[in-house]
């Protein structure tokens, strides 16, 4: 594995099929405090590109981004996809979600929860979206033809399917789901069956399947594998 980042990643955005935005956690050099620091990293060669706030926020909420993060408070913290008729669906680490249509304006906004607990992450699946409920052990795909309503629940607060699962992501053919700040585990999306994927890694916190690598975050930064 490469390092590319010794600071707390706070978001990832796929640029092309071989690069992604990365968003790291940049201590102020003067006064305390932090502010978002943005680059571009190529996974095959590990090169890096500065890009500006600007351009990230088009990749991340399409072409409406300025209306959109007008609107939003932060726009680093939620997660974002831009879904097939362009309108853009968010959430946040404490479940308060929303979709926006292809021109930016709110269509609703919601709050979503299992059992009481929030819902949280999101990976997109045609005309679904799987989240992660950490205190219910569980991950949820919601169908977006009827507003979230529950399609499948992997998972269950007594069950050791899922332990603490605190971010997901996808590619074309599975879902991957971050447990417990350690183990990594992946649902088959043909047939649902769920996995190990490689060795506990401490401090995991976000993963990323991109082409024939992985981007890992962890506690103390960011890897391609």
């Amino acid at each position: 594995m490469e390092k590319i980042s010794n600071k707390e990643i706070v978001d990832v955005v796929r640029f092309t099929d071989n690069k992604v935005i990365v968003v790291e956690k940049k201590p102020v050099i003067e006064g305390s405090g932090y502010k978002a620091n943005y680059f571009i990293v190529n996974v095959d060669t590990l090169e890096k590109e500065v890009i500006t706030k600007s351009a990230y926020l088009m990749k991340k909420f399409g072409s409406s981004y300025r209306k959109i993060s007008e609107t939003i408070a932060n726009v680093v913290q939620c997660d974002a996809a831009i879904l097939e008729d362009r309108s853009v669906f968010i959430i946040f680490p404490n479940g308060q979600c929303g979709l926006f249509d292809s021109n930016g304006k709110v269509l609703w906004n919601d709050t979503l929860s299992y059992n009481g607990s929030a819902v949280t992450s999101l990976a997109v699946d045609g005309d679904y979206i799987w989240c992660c409920c950490k205190e219910e052990n569980c991950v949820i795909r919601y169908s977006l033809q009827t507003r979230l309503s529950v399609d499948i629940r992997i998972g269950a607060k007594e069950a050791k399917t899922f332990i603490l699962p605190s971010s997901l992501s996808s590619d074309k053919d599975n879902i991957y789901v971050c447990c417990n700040g350690a183990k990594l585990r992946r649902i088959s999306k043909s047939d649902f069956t769920v996995s190990d994927l490689g060795a506990p890694m401490p401090g995991l916190q976000k993963f990323y399947r991109i082409k024939d690598h992985a981007l890992i975050c962890t506690t103390d930064g960011a890897y391609i594998d």
